[in-house]
């Protein structure tokens, strides 16, 4: 890669530093298996733990493929065969509230076409979720519910947004996925996690929780005013963004957002990646597995409806991460066939098999990632290339 290009970068970034926009933050760009690129962005430093929310999915994903590749995950099974209170779900739609008549599958699960949703205010399915998601949080805390897999459970109780199968929502998917990935191992999620996942790849900072150990290594939350300038948050946005707490074991495991780690673990995790499923003459799955899980799942209508999510124009989506395949319509001078995912505080990578590429960016700041600050960084990394 041109090195001088890469430079652009520290240009890019002390642009938005110097207008207030952005603080602290991690980026590290990695190349046919070398560092060719890595700066980190007072006060953050380079051994910096942030919370990656959004990108814990991919991780879960991979999970989920190694039960898969050892025959003792059917992705046309049926949710309700590892979680039975799945079998009575109930759909919102104008009409009301109607039993569901599709079952939801691992494969909606893992594609998002499940119906199952996040809290919020948007239509009846989240005002269902937000009640129920509350409930189950109550419950976990004064121990009526006692496990991942009682609260998988009870979210089972939130109405869907449409008939499993038929469309695309962003929601409680992957939390409910690793809920089966413990019913099949009959583990703690993070038990499988760590042995399967994080110790073979030495990622000896990623987990749930922070070490009180590593407490003081916690990169600093911020929010942004009212004119878009990030300021450091105070403890009602840690609690709105369930970061209160993080030396303490999480209420709720979540398969979709719950991990904390480094850039440096989060490379590792990508470069096993991009070594078709190995890592350090470890092979965590094989290599046809890997091509299924980061390739296009849907089509069509539903197709449609993923491209409504921010920084997803030109993408698909399969397994928790977007794959590029319309540079184009993405305004990208990417590879097709390019695939990542981000987080809620603003984490972000991708992966490119064809030019042997991983960029990792790190920043924590409630309300996420200014997209076109990004677009600039992958122009500039693929301008190097």
């Amino acid at each position: 890669m041109n090195i001088r290009k890469l430079g652009r970068l520290d240009t890019l970034i002390e642009s938005q530093r110097e207008k207030g926009l952005l603080q602290g933050a991690t980026i590290v760009v990695e190349h046919n298996g070398k560092r060719v690129y890595e700066n980190h962005y007072e006060p953050d430093r380079e051994d910096s733990i942030y919370k990656i929310f959004s990108m814990t999915k991919p991780i879960t994903a991979l999970a989920a493929m190694i039960l898969y590749e050892r025959g003792e995950l059917d992705l046309m099974s049926k949710v309700s065969d590892y979680l039975p209170a799945f079998a009575d779900c109930k759909v919102a739609s104008p009409e009301g509230i109607t039993k569901a008549r599709n079952p939801i599958t691992v494969k909606d699960l893992l594609n998002m076409t499940s119906g199952i949703v996040y809290s919020g205010d948007f239509g009846e399915a989240e005002r269902s979720m937000t009640k129920i998601y509350k409930e189950a949080k109550t419950q976990r805390q004064s121990g009526i519910l006692r496990s991942n897999v009682d609260v998988c459970n009870k979210l089972a109780e939130g109405y869907l947004a449409f008939e499993p199968g038929t469309g695309f929502r962003y929601g409680h998917s992957a939390d409910i996925m690793a809920g089966v990935i413990e019913v099949i191992t009959g583990k703690r999620y993070s038990d499988f996690l760590k042995k399967e996942i994080f110790t073979p790849l030495n990622m000896e900072d990623t987990g749930f929780w922070i070490d009180e150990s590593k407490a003081f290594r916690q990169a600093v939350l911020y929010r942004r005013d009212k004119t878009g300038k990030v300021v450091r948050a105070e403890d009602d946005v840690k609690r709105r963004m369930e970061m209160e707490n993080p030396t303490e074991m999480p209420w709720l495991e979540m398969g979709g957002s719950g991990l904390y780690t480094t850039a440096n673990d989060y490379a590792h995790f990508a470069q096993m990646l991009l070594n078709k499923g190995a890592y350090h003459g470890k092979e965590l799955i094989g290599k046809r597995t890997l091509a299924f899980m980061t390739s296009p799942q849907l089509s069509g209508d539903i197709h449609d409806q993923f491209h409504d999510m921010n920084g997803c124009l030109g993408y698909n989506y399969g397994n928790y991460f977007r794959i590029l395949t319309d540079p184009a319509q993405a305004c990208s001078n990417g590879s097709i066939g390019e695939y990542g995912w981000d987080g809620k505080a603003g984490t972000y990578f991708f992966v490119d098999p064809n030019e042997e590429l991983i960029v990792i960016y790190m920043q924590q700041i409630e309300g996420g990632l200014d997209y076109s600050f990004i677009r600039g960084i992958r122009q500039i990394v693929y301008g190097a290339c």
